[in-house]
């Protein structure tokens, strides 16, 4: 339903506006700001920031070596060093330099999320949730490692735990959008729809012309049955990305609920062309062809059915509509047959009993 969103790891300029600093070594103490005309060279964060935004990714990390070898033990310089490092691909070698950044100063938050934040992308999940707990141990109020520490959870299959550090990420930053995005999913996956619904729908507001926020609040109407507001995202999010097949999918399914089937079949045989080897969109087509009573020959519902069956012989979709198409067509022996066929892959109950309902047309 989604498509990942970055790690938070605190940039090294926002750093500067987070600890405050000393004066500055080109100013000589005691010395007016007038007397020297001269503009003095940016502190060494400040410096190597401007470098890396310039692309000189050599030259900021010698600006912060020259300053570590000044000053070794300050933990700002080591940490902006590690951030550098790690935008260059240096991952490792980013995570040195963050571990010596906490060993001087255990509390230096910014780098325990950073260790947290590259052990997560690497998929060591413990390391991961243990460096986010102590950047949060040692900064409570700090929204982006309970971002992350969510995010963390989730991997390792604890949804509640996700959702309460989700929760208290909202808290300290309402109007986050990625909180809200993730907060939105893991409310989805922990059952608690009204909720992911809430939250999707803040982050859409704050964040308009994000296709992936509309796409997922689309797919939460469509699932709170609230049908012609999510063909309005999913509408939106293909404006916003014309290549979305999600929320192509997604619309498609819409506009055959509001019996708008005719408008569906283009957005779907746009699918199976970009996708002809996905069972589900050949299942929806067969739907909307369906709904429309086109029913046989190559270009009918049953085809395409029978397509979605030949690539993914229990998706469970396409064998309730091959026997509501079949019943729809009179064809009831067929139909009959085809719910056997279901049957013998010993489907959920729930699936089964849709497979049922859709014979109701034939009798018994």
């Amino acid at each position: 339903m989604s498509f990942p969103r970055p790690l938070r790891i605190l940039v090294a300029g926002a750093l500067l506006a987070c600890t405050p600093k000393g004066p500055s070594e080109t100013t000589p103490p005691g010395a007016a700001a007038g007397d020297d005309e001269s503009v003095p060279e940016a502190p060494p964060i400040e410096r190597s920031g401007q470098l890396m935004s310039a692309g000189r990714h050599a030259e900021a990390i010698a600006v912060l070596d020259a300053a570590l070898a000044k000053k070794p033990a300050d933990p700002e310089l080591h940490y902006a060093r590690g951030i550098a490092l790690q935008q260059v691909g240096r991952g490792d070698e980013a995570v040195a330099a963050w571990k010596e950044a906490v060993r001087i100063d255990p509390k230096f938050y910014p780098a325990h999320n950073g260790i947290g934040a590259v052990a997560l992308d690497a998929g060591r999940l413990d390391e991961a949730v243990a460096a986010f707990e102590a950047a949060i141990a040692a900064k409570p109020d700090f929204p982006d490692a309970h971002y992350n520490l969510g995010r963390a959870a989730r991997a390792r299959g604890q949804n509640d735990r996700a959702a309460a550090a989700l929760v208290e990420a909202n808290r300290l930053a309402p109007e986050d959008v990625d909180v809200l995005f993730l907060l939105a999913q893991v409310d989805r996956d922990l059952g608690k729809r009204d909720e992911a619904l809430a939250a999707a729908t803040k982050a859409a507001s704050l964040a308009p012309d994000d296709p992936e926020v509309r796409r997922t609040l689309g797919h939460l109407l469509m699932e709170a049955d609230k049908v012609r507001e999510a063909q309005v995202e999913f509408s939106v999010a293909l404006q916003k990305r014309t290549d979305d097949n999600d929320a192509k999918l997604g619309l498609a399914r819409a506009l055959v609920k509001l019996e708008r089937a005719d408008e569906a079949l283009v957005h779907l045989a746009d699918l199976a062309a970009r996708l002809p080897d996905q069972a589900v969109v050949w299942s929806e087509w067969g739907a909307a062809l369906a709904k429309l009573g086109r029913l046989d020959g190559p270009e009918g519902a049953l085809a395409k059915l029978d397509k979605a069956l030949t690539l993914k012989p229990d998706l469970a979709s396409a064998h309730i509509r091959k026997v509501g198409a079949l019943a729809q067509a009179k064809q009831c022996k067929l139909a009959k047959d085809a719910l056997k066929a279901f049957t013998a892959k010993n489907p959920k109950p729930e699936a089964l009993a849709q497979a049922k309902a859709a014979l109701a047309g034939c009798g018994r």
